[in-house]
């Protein structure tokens, strides 16, 4: 059996050896069809961004509505923080913002496959603008680089906070840089990677992405209304 299986082994050693790697995303790519418009409250551009991306995907969804579904939390990672009228460039405990996590339980609410990231990564976020999804993505205001800061809420959590913390809609982008559309100004702004990826990096690449409708949604809420003056909201269920 030795003498029969020598030669095989040595034509299979003299054989070049092929590698086939992965397709990688295109060059370029861009959605068209989202539509951008002002946030209307100083803090409010996750909500912002949240119903424009919604809208995409064919959900009506008013910007108010969508926030009283966030819940509230001194922790960004579990709800909103602070004041959502405070001046903007505030940080905790003052008015703050939202993370990824409960935009993307908020926008599962109203039917959504959504999904919350962090350290999403530049070939994921041009992978699924190659494949027409947009994606949201937590950076600062004109992609400022301010001090990082920590933030301890009163669950103890430890939570990375940065002045101008805001979100963007991304839409498309090239060899150079990103489309992004912006939640203060509802425009569509082109940043070079080299000043968006710092930007970025700084909240750990937080992003949401949507794969589409869910086939039932999970909760059958149609309307969200404040009942004798409790602060929080109340869904309405269609059962």
């Amino acid at each position: 059996m030795k003498r029969f299986l020598e030669p095989l082994l040595g034509i299979l050693l003299i054989l070049p050896l092929t590698v086939h790697a992965a397709p990688g995303p295109p060059e370029s790519a861009y959605v068209p069809g989202v539509v951008g418009h002002r946030q209307e409250r100083p803090l409010s551009c996750e909500a912002r961004s949240a119903v424009d991306l919604a809208a995409f995907w064919g959900v009506a969804v008013s910007e108010e509505a969508f926030f009283a579904t966030l819940p509230r939390s001194d922790n960004p990672h579990s709800g909103f923080v602070g004041d959502v009228d405070d001046p903007p460039g505030s940080l905790p405990p003052g008015g703050y913002g939202v993370y990824a996590s409960p935009v993307a339980t908020a926008l599962r609410r109203y039917g959504l496959d959504a999904h919350a990231h962090r350290w999403f990564g530049l070939d994921l976020l041009k992978e699924e603008l190659a494949a027409g999804r947009p994606v949201i993505i937590w950076a600062t205001y004109r992609m400022l680089q301010p001090k990082i800061a920590s933030w301890t809420a009163a669950d103890g959590t430890v939570s990375i906070v940065v002045q101008w913390e805001h979100t963007f809609i991304a839409v498309g982008y090239d060899t150079d840089g990103l489309y992004l559309i912006d939640a203060y100004d509802g425009r569509t702004h082109y940043y070079p990677f080299s000043r968006f990826l710092p930007a970025w990096m700084q909240l750990n690449e937080m992003a949401v992405t949507v794969n589409g409708r869910l086939e039932a949604p999970p909760y059958p809420w149609t309307e969200i209304r404040a009942r004798g003056g409790h602060p929080w909201p109340v869904f309405v269920s269609n059962w």
